[in-house]
């Protein structure tokens, strides 16, 4: 379980804390992008509220690759799983707003997006 700045926390699968307490987005990893379930726009922006606590599912579709969700400034990241796997995470938007980057940190360089905090 990792432990990080700003109100992020690795939790255990489906816990009924997170449930009950956040919303929840997920993230799918395949052909070495991230998408939101559901949409084929590759490494998308994600918007949430200043405050505002998440459930983050990350699923890793890619057989045999490993991959993460990694928000450096943020000083947050999952363990690196290998697909096909699910992981999630909670975090908490920083009060302030503003803007992140996620990667994934073996694959930075193709697989990244912006956090907008508003």
């Amino acid at each position: 379980m990792l432990i990080a700045a700003l109100g992020i926390l690795a939790m255990p699968p489906r816990s009924a804390e997170m449930r009950d307490a956040s919303r929840e987005v997920r993230l799918v990893v395949r052909n070495m992008a991230f998408y939101l379930e559901g949409s084929n726009e590759a490494n998308p922006t994600l918007r949430l509220r200043a405050g505002e606590r998440i459930r983050l599912v990350l699923r890793n579709e890619d057989r045999g690759m490993v991959h993460d969700f990694t928000v450096p400034s943020w000083k947050a990241a999952t363990p690196l799983i290998q697909g096909p796997r699910e992981i999630e995470i909670a975090l908490t938007a920083p009060a302030g707003g503003g803007t992140a980057t996620y990667h994934c940190s073996p694959h930075g360089q193709m697989m990244r997006g912006t956090i907008i905090v508003e």
